[in-house]
């Protein structure tokens, strides 16, 4: 499951992830709020705080018709989640066209100064 949260910060795109997400999580939720920022804004921002339920995308979403492809962002904070989360985004991080940064929950006032400092 995701979802829209209140903004975090201005300008940025702010969402909560549990569970297995799915292509319509991306292409419902996600999907429309990078677009509607990208046309009012000249960067694309995206805070993600994940709980521990987290588990990922389902099999489905990466690969065949229903393909989840993230589009071009100039920051993402991932906040929270599974321990393997944090490891996840260190190791794909450096494969990702914008800035990519994890953050343990409690630390979740420095994601957000990390994340509002690129806005």
């Amino acid at each position: 499951m995701l979802c829209k949260i209140p903004d975090i910060t201005a300008d940025v795109i702010s969402l909560f992830a549990s569970g297995r997400l799915s292509t319509e999580d991306y292409g419902q939720i996600m999907q429309p709020l990078i677009e509607r920022c990208r046309d009012d804004n000249a960067k694309i921002c995206i805070y993600v705080e994940a709980d521990v339920l987290l588990e990922g995308w389902q099999q489905e979403s990466l690969a065949g018709s229903g393909e989840v492809q993230l589009p071009n962002f100039d920051a993402l904070v991932l906040v929270g989640g599974p321990d393997w989360f944090g490891n996840a985004v260190r190791l794909m991080g450096p494969f990702m066209q914008g800035e990519v940064a994890w953050y343990p929950l409690e630390q979740k006032e420095s994601a957000i100064e990390w994340i509002a400092a690129r806005t």
